[in-house]
């Protein structure tokens, strides 16, 4: 294999091209789960300021995303609420964390699909006459575009695309073809394709031909970067703990 395709990478090497402030980031996860842990917590060691986030939502209590609002490093926030983690809530109610305006999941996540698909924007009746109530989201300088397709009203709503994005897969081989399960399947193959410079956080890293070409979540030449990460187990403890620590799981006596 030529060394040009290989594109695994420590964590430094990976993320080391994330400026230390203003970065625009996207990335994956849906409450917790299918998040990249080990390049989060990158970002808090390093203290990668002024953040905006591009999230589906914005995680859960106590870890993973959390952390970063917990350590002042989002600025602004681009998803459909703050309201899943304590962190960020608090940041948003002191006014640390912009939001100039929220979107339905389904909206979110068509926004950054037209990013990932090179095109300009979609059309979207969900809230029309809701989401663009005068003053709802004082902070806008223009009002939403809205047009009228087959006699129904639409907002225009812009792509979604980052410089920067980061994603958890299960595993992936050497070139970057990326594997999901699970609920790592929900929002990382999308913003994976998103992104100018992607980085994929896997549990395993496997030979090129491991992974069944039906499989293949993510085509490699939408990853530039992959770094090993927590192992499965690894995983399962994390979340263990924690769901036991906010009395969410109980141990059997």
């Amino acid at each position: 294999m030529s060394k040009f395709s290989n594109k695994v990478k420590t964590l430094d090497e990976a993320l080391s091209a994330i400026p230390k402030a203003g970065a625009t980031i996207m990335m994956g996860g849906f409450v917790g789960a299918g998040e990249p842990t080990c390049c989060i917590d990158w970002l808090v060691k390093n203290q990668i300021r002024e953040i905006t986030l591009i999230t589906n939502e914005p995680g859960m209590n106590g870890f993973g995303r959390a952390m970063l609002y917990m350590n002042g490093l989002v600025t602004e926030i681009i998803s459909s609420h703050v309201g899943t983690t304590q962190e960020s809530t608090e940041e948003y109610l002191k006014g640390n964390l912009k939001v100039e305006q929220f979107y339905p999941m389904g909206t979110w996540v068509e926004k950054v699909r037209a990013g990932a698909m090179g095109l300009g924007g979609v059309l979207i009746p969900v809230g029309v006459g809701i989401l663009d109530e005068e003053g709802l989201f004082a902070e806008i300088k223009e009002p939403k575009s809205i047009i009228e397709v087959n006699g129904k009203r639409c907002f225009v709503e812009p792509a979604l695309r980052a410089p920067f994005g980061l994603v958890k897969a299960w595993r992936a081989d050497e070139m970057g073809n990326l594997e999901y399960r699970h609920t790592s399947m929900n929002c990382n193959p999308v913003v994976a394709m998103a992104c100018d410079y992607t980085i994929a956080e896997v549990e395993e890293i496997v030979p090129v031909g491991t992974i069944p070409p039906e499989r293949v979540g993510t085509a490699a030449p939408f990853v530039q970067a992959v770094v090993k990460g927590l192992s499965l187990e690894e995983h399962d403890d994390i979340y263990r703990q924690h769901w036991l620590k906010i009395g969410k799981l109980t141990l059997d006596k």
